[in-house]
């Protein structure tokens, strides 16, 4: 279980924040993405389009766009699946979230709001979620003139400091 926290959290500081790491390479589809994380993502996003994969010492990324929305597949090295991710518009998060962020962190702006879909996979999410059921979360970076921190939005409202970035 710690494995997959400490990959869901580099999932997602990698998701918002982008990959700064030079150990990363970006590959052709065909050529080093491993033969279950290339069958894994053709069974869930069989009509993907420009499919791009990266591959790092933690984890396998596909980057793709599906029905005009850019998305981010991830998957163990072993190729299960993790999560899927997509950098989403501030105004999709629930009302109740963005009331609550504006009188926790008043002075801060938000930066990035990264969706975090376990499609249906919620058993695997529970370190992350206060052990609730929730097939996708939010994540956001928000940052003031001192620092930029990592966030959680839960679907409910509940907002969680995660860690300075």
């Amino acid at each position: 279980m710690k494995k997959f926290i400490y990959i869901t959290l580099l999932v997602l500081v990698a998701s918002v924040k982008g990959f700064a790491n030079d150990n990363k390479k970006v590959v052709d589809a065909e050529s080093e993405a491993s033969y279950f994380a290339l069958n894994n993502f053709s069974s869930r996003f069989s009509a993907a389009e420009n499919v791009n994969w990266t591959i790092t010492d933690a984890f396998q990324k596909a980057s793709f766009i599906l029905n005009g929305e850019k998305l981010a597949a991830f998957f163990d090295l072993n190729g299960e699946y993790i999560a899927t991710t997509q950098h989403v518009d501030f105004n999709k998060l629930p009302a109740l979230s963005k009331a609550r962020l504006a009188k926790l962190y008043k002075g801060y702006e938000v930066d990035d709001v990264v969706k975090y879909d376990l499609d249906g996979q919620s058993a695997n999410f529970d370190m992350l979620t206060g052990r609730r059921n929730y097939d996708s979360m939010y994540f956001a970076s928000i940052k003031n003139k001192k620092e930029t921190i990592l966030i959680k939005i839960t679907p409910d409202g509940e907002i969680a400091y995660m860690k300075n970035i």
